[in-house]
């Protein structure tokens, strides 16, 4: 990467950290939507513009993600091969939590919202499941790190 490029990757970073941190400031350090105040549920004023920030950062690092997965793949064909069996890997960590997922409703009384029918119950089992196991191989892959040093 030539040296003008990654001058303007750090500028493009520091001002997005800076713009982060404005948003974070006024969202704990603002003003409060009016009713809130003072309540359990005090609500800041720019809440929503902060989450469609997030959003915004979302997208465009899923983007660059894509694109930039599919530049690696034509550039390296070799590296499909392995890019396969990582995707394969995860659907069958996917497939085993949806798999164990329950969708039993849950017996809440006072509860009448929206969110505790079976489909989403089981679609969030399965989102919990799937980070319980990543967490679990995540563990388990500092641990082969640090023994398979030892040996070595």
């Amino acid at each position: 990467m030539s040296n003008i490029t990654s001058r303007i990757i750090q500028i493009i970073l520091w001002v997005l950290m800076a713009v982060t941190i404005v948003f974070a400031v006024l969202f704990y350090f603002g003003n409060l939507v009016e009713g809130t105040a003072g309540t359990r549920l005090e609500e800041p004023l720019i809440t929503q513009t902060f989450l469609s920030y997030a959003y915004i950062l979302f997208f465009i690092a899923a983007g660059i993600t894509i694109i930039f997965s599919i530049i690696n793949m034509i550039i390296n064909p070799k590296g499909i091969k392995k890019g396969l069996i990582f995707l394969a890997g995860a659907v069958v960590v996917i497939v085993v939590a949806y798999l164990m997922a329950d969708d039993t409703v849950l017996n809440l009384p006072y509860f009448t919202g929206k969110g505790n029918d079976p489909a989403t119950l089981k679609y969030v089992d399965t989102g919990l499941f799937t980070a319980y196991f990543l967490v679990g191989l995540a563990f388990l892959a500092i641990i082969w790190s640090s023994v398979s040093r030892i040996f070595k």
